[in-house]
């Protein structure tokens, strides 16, 4: 009797332990699923995160092309800006030479003018005074006739 009674205990015993392994084992399958369950969802974003990333690198370099073909684009600009103010400036000194170039014959022009002229005054002044003393003369003559 005391055999049974011992493994009548001990069998209790075992039971119990069973189901305390019972137990620990459901609570650690528990945690495994739960674990599971984390791991699954991380991995799911950092797909999405990846996946982010793709769309960011990607705009990125969409951007990056935009601007150099914006900066391309500018550069040509800039280049036929200074190409085209650097033919204003050639043709701006062009025309100024040539303008120096007309006031200087203008100014000959003028001074050539004004010597004709103040040469025609010279010789309409001696003219004035050859009539008048030619008219004294001619005065001087009628005078003389009518004397004698």
């Amino acid at each position: 009797k005391k055999q049974i009674s011992k493994l009548s205990a001990d069998n209790t015993s075992f039971h119990k332990e069973i189901d305390v392994m019972h137990s620990a084992m459901s609570d650690l399958h528990k945690r495994y699923d739960r674990a599971r369950e984390i791991i699954n969802q991380m991995r799911m974003r950092e797909d999405e995160l990846e996946e982010k990333i793709r769309g960011y690198l990607a705009d990125l370099n969409t951007s990056e092309e935009n601007i150099k073909a914006l900066k391309e684009e500018c550069e040509s600009k800039l280049e036929a800006a200074n190409s085209k103010i650097e033919m204003t400036s050639v043709e701006y000194e062009k025309e100024k030479v040539m303008m120096e170039a007309q006031i200087k014959r203008l100014e000959l022009e003028s001074k050539s003018w004004h010597s004709k002229f103040l040469d025609k005054e010279s010789s309409e002044r001696e003219l004035i005074l050859i009539c008048d003393s030619l008219m004294g003369v001619k005065q001087q003559e009628g005078a003389a006739m009518d004397d004698s």
